[in-house]
């Protein structure tokens, strides 16, 4: 099969992200749970709680998966912290009981997935193009950039 990625050298923070955002940007608190997992390409993807606890994949695509390693260290310290020295007859803590909010501004993107039963159902993916959280500190940590969005020069399509 031919491979259809191109040199990464090659890649263009525009070209990136025109195939990543293809919908509109939206904006919203995500409560991050220390699920992770990576896609063919390598991305990042941590599982999030939106709405009434509705899972969902948030993938940390293309230049700023590297950004999200300071993410992922912090939901994994909390982990280990919650399990670490547990008391004798204490029940461990559920993944989905260790959450980090995190404001994230980033695009949806559906996929259909089949279930055991054979069933086809849809699943959501939040595209992340900025994120930002409070560390264990309290310190307030921002990363990301927006979408690349082509600029038309007006002054080139006005006509004298």
């Amino acid at each position: 099969m031919k491979k259809r990625i191109k040199n990464p050298a090659l890649i263009s923070p525009s070209y990136e992200d025109r195939g990543l955002f293809k919908k509109p940007p939206t904006e919203l608190i995500v409560n991050l749970i220390p699920r992770f997992g990576k896609n063919t390409r390598g991305d990042t993807i941590i599982a999030g709680l939106v709405k009434n606890d509705v899972e969902i994949a948030v993938t940390f695509a293309g230049r700023r998966k590297k950004q999200a390693v300071e993410l992922v260290t912090l939901l994994n310290r909390k982990w280990e912290a919650a399990n670490y020295r547990l008391p004798k007859g204490t029940k461990a803590p559920e993944r989905s009981d260790i959450r980090v909010p995190t404001r994230i501004q980033g695009s949806w993107r559906t996929r259909i997935v089949e279930d055991e039963q054979e069933w086809y159902a849809r699943q959501y993916q939040l595209l992340v193009a900025r994120w930002a959280f409070n560390t264990d500190s309290g310190e307030f940590r921002s990363f990301g950039e927006p979408p690349f969005q082509e600029r038309v020069d007006m002054k080139a399509n006005v006509k004298n």
